[in-house]
């Protein structure tokens, strides 16, 4: 197992967590790259991220991640000078009332939610078992987590119902957003259902009933945080955008080096924005899917620190309990995958411009849930039992599929 690097990011005089030191770090490495991969394609254009502060806009097209900043929302009548932190792109829905931003308040929401069901006995939480492979349902794979997957409301626990609703419904319409940017960024005109923008549909909604079921999915993980080690391996996300948030850091991305311990930087509420297989490929590989893992620093007191808009702690006991053994400490994270809905159409000639450069196997009349599979089929899935999990890897390599970089698993 891969060992925990020591790297930390440099603190920012700002708030917000900066990343443009890192861009800088490995900025001439992966031009030489980009030369070779791209063949010498324009660069993008600049087309902002919503939630994102200019110094974090660069790294999702050239490291297929990046930090989303949930601002606290000033009255109408103040202003905010960060422009990329209200922008028309972004629905007026997530600009509402003064105070933390809606998807702030929708995170902490579904935080308490998940630790409410998470906290159940096993046998009231295998009523929910996992079915789909690990695609739908609850699962636990001890020593590293557990978590529960949510694709419609019909198959959700009544704890999770109005926050899952809430959280997916504003995150969807967050993501489509940012696939609007993209659009702009790779040349292609963009429009409700135009470009990449074509590919959402109704997957942005969490649905009623198991007829509305889509690719896209929501995950509530708890992580076991006794030991300094890694619960989620290197792997990238076969979807097209996902955002992570957790209750403390664990998070690390990788650099183009080495791995970023990401959320150690946050001082004000973010997540992190992932680019995936399915972005990284119809983007013809000019945005990168975005290599992760999770790891668990230790023991609660070597890991205090709690990222600021995670639900309180529960207090510690008193003088007269302190005979009572430690309570398990764990890592919550949601996990929101923005995946392409299935019947849409791809057609290579219509996501072809100047910036995408020339498909070098042109994509014609292929379903998108056609093509993941394909591309499904080249990685083993991380969130399935060890054992399966290792003939999954094994197999891969049998076919001789697996590749330098180290990112085969998928979440």
């Amino acid at each position: 197992m891969a060992a925990v690097s020591s790297t930390s990011p440099s603190p920012s005089k700002s708030d917000h967590f900066s990343i443009s030191n890192l861009i800088a770090r490995f900025r001439s490495r992966r031009r030489r790259s980009a030369a070779l991969v791209n063949n010498a394609r324009p660069p993008l254009r600049k087309s902002p991220l919503p939630l994102v502060v200019p110094e974090n806009q660069g790294t999702l097209g050239s490291l297929g991640w990046t930090v989303v900043t949930f601002p606290q929302l000033a009255p109408p009548t103040s202003t905010i000078e960060d422009a990329t932190l209200r922008t028309p792109s972004l629905p007026t829905t997530l600009e509402s009332a003064p105070g933390p931003h809606p998807l702030q308040q929708a995170s902490s929401a579904l935080f308490a939610a998940s630790q409410s069901f998470f906290s159940l006995p096993d046998e009231e939480k295998s009523k929910w078992k996992t079915r789909l492979g690990s695609e739908e349902g609850w699962s636990k794979i001890p020593g590293e987590k557990e978590f529960i997957t949510l694709r419609t409301l019909s198959y959700t626990p009544d704890v999770l119902k109005g926050p899952a609703k809430q959280y997916w419904d504003l995150m969807g319409m967050y993501l489509d957003s940012c696939l609007g940017r993209i659009n702009v960024s790779l040349g292609i005109d963009d429009g409700e259902e135009q470009g990449l923008r074509t590919f959402v549909g109704p997957c942005k909604r969490l649905g009623e009933e198991e007829k509305d079921k889509t690719a896209t999915m929501l995950r509530l993980f708890r992580y076991e945080g006794w030991e300094e080690k890694v619960v989620a391996e290197p792997h990238a996300d076969l979807g097209l955008l996902s955002i992570v948030v957790g209750d403390v850091p664990g998070l690390e991305v990788w650099s183009g080096k080495d791995w970023l311990r990401v959320e150690k930087g946050y001082k004000t509420p973010c997540a992190t924005l992932l680019g995936g297989r399915q972005l990284e490929r119809l983007s013809n590989y000019r945005y990168p899917a975005g290599g992760h893992r999770v790891v668990s620093y230790g023991r609660p007191e070597a890991q205090a620190q709690r990222l600021p808009f995670s639900p309180p702690s529960p207090p510690p006991p008193s003088s007269s309990e302190t005979t009572t053994p430690e309570p398990p400490r764990y890592r919550f994270s949601i996990v929101f995958v923005l995946r392409a809905f299935e019947p849409a159409i791809v057609n290579s000639d219509h996501l072809e411009t100047e910036i995408t450069g020339k498909w070098a196997e042109p994509v014609r009349g292929v379903s998108a849930g056609t093509m993941y599979q394909a591309i499904r089929k080249a990685h083993f899935n991380i969130n399935t039992g060890l054992e399966e999990r290792e003939e999954q890897r094994k197999k891969l390599a049998r076919e001789k599929k697996v590749v330098k970089e180290g990112f085969k698993g998928t979440g």
